[in-house]
């Protein structure tokens, strides 16, 4: 009977134990590989949204914690004027999308000690986790901005952990008008579940547009063998985006712009 339970104790520990992934030649945790996000229709809205043109299948649970992202009530306001006009979308015109945004599509990790290479299939976007160094704080006479922002990494045991600072005001987070302000910093936690899974916990703050910090959820799945990531079909200066204008009307209607809102914060943009 005393063995049966130590068998029987011992293998639920050995279940409960935390993975052990396999390793580079430096010793590191090794993400290499294609990976494609289980994002449940971020890229159309990061909240809950209802099917529709252009917004996919729609998503009952989003990725944003408990669904609600805090906006002050001048950036909300915005938000529905944003969306009324998918003409100011970036990705319409074809320019990089920022992080998260770049994150809910297939992706190609390459790792080094000194430096991870992220090699994004929408939009031609690659960004380099630098993981020595700090942001740059001096760039050409004027504090550096871009659309990926400047990437920093370090390791927290199997964690990798990305800081993303020096972001410009230009991306978005998915096509239903949520924006932030050049003030967004980005922290990223990549955690290898097993061989095939890694969950990303993204933690987002921006005080000039949100009353808090607010997270993000999802996971990675590594991809099949035969699976290529794609050569993203899209042109620099695309001018077709006025006519979505048309396209979707009523978009609108399929967001519930009440969960936007924090009702605690200020009236006013400061």
């Amino acid at each position: 009977m005393r063995l049966a339970l130590v068998l029987l104790f011992g293998g639920f520990a050995a279940a409960q134990s935390p993975y052990v992934p396999q390793r580079t030649p430096e010793g590191l945790p090794d993400l290499e590989g294609i990976w494609q996000p289980q994002q449940n229709g971020a890229m159309f809205s990061v909240l809950p949204h209802a099917p529709g043109f252009l917004l996919g299948t729609g998503s009952k649970t989003g990725v944003v914690e408990d669904g609600v992202l805090p906006y002050q009530p001048w950036a909300a306001e915005r938000v529905k004027y944003r969306l009324e006009h998918m003409e100011m979308d970036p990705t319409g015109h074809c320019h990089y999308e920022g992080i998260p945004h770049a994150m809910y599509f297939p992706f190609q990790i390459f790792e080094t000690a000194k430096e991870i290479a992220v090699v994004h299939e929408n939009m031609h976007a690659y960004r380099i986790i630098h993981m020595e160094g700090q942001h740059p704080k001096d760039y050409l006479a004027q504090e550096y901005r871009a659309w990926m922002g400047d990437s920093r990494g370090h390791w927290e045991g199997n964690t990798l952990v990305v800081d993303i600072a020096n972001n410009n005001d230009k991306s978005v987070f998915d096509m239903a008008g949520h924006f932030h302000s050049d003030a967004l910093h980005v922290v990223e936690r990549f955690t290898p579940i097993d061989r095939d899974n890694i969950a990303y916990n993204v933690t987002l703050d921006d005080p000039k547009v949100f009353t808090r910090p607010f997270k993000i959820h999802f996971s990675f799945k590594r991809a099949p063998k035969d699976f290529q990531i794609m050569e993203a079909g899209c042109f620099e200066d695309e001018r077709d985006q006025k006519h979505f204008v048309d396209g979707t009307t009523g978009l609108a209607n399929h967001y519930d712009h009440k969960l936007n809102a924090d009702p605690g914060a200020p009236a006013s943009k400061k």
